[in-house]
């Protein structure tokens, strides 16, 4: 059984909703009722899934160890990389040191 209603709607949702009519050549209700389907659906499924995953220690370690081989790969086909990464990680330097340390002007020679 179907009713009539009233929905105050602006212009621009107006000739959207009749495009999309067109388009999928079905009535601007069905239109409707297909979005609120989706809509209702998609609402649904956020408040069935948790805000926050919990993450366990395994595969916290899982991700540092694959993490840990591609930098050692990465450091193994770029030596000058696995040098200048050490020297960031170890030294108390301040950056501006670091830069000046690292500067190539072509000069040097």
């Amino acid at each position: 059984m179907t009713t009539r209603t009233t929905v105050a709607i602006d212009k621009e949702l107006r000739k959207r909703l009749r495009k999309l009519s067109a388009w999928l050549d079905i009535t601007q209700a069905e239109v409707i009722k297909r979005a609120l389907s989706l809509f209702e659906k998609e609402i649904i499924q956020n408040m069935q899934t948790p805000k926050k995953q919990n993450y366990n220690k395994k595969s916290e370690s899982d991700i540092e160890k694959i993490l840990k081989d591609a930098t050692k790969v990465i450091w193994e086909k770029d030596p000058e990389r696995r040098t200048l990464q050490r020297k960031l990680s170890a030294g108390p330097e301040i950056i501006d040191d670091f830069i000046l340390d690292n500067w190539y002007t072509g000069l040097e020679e």
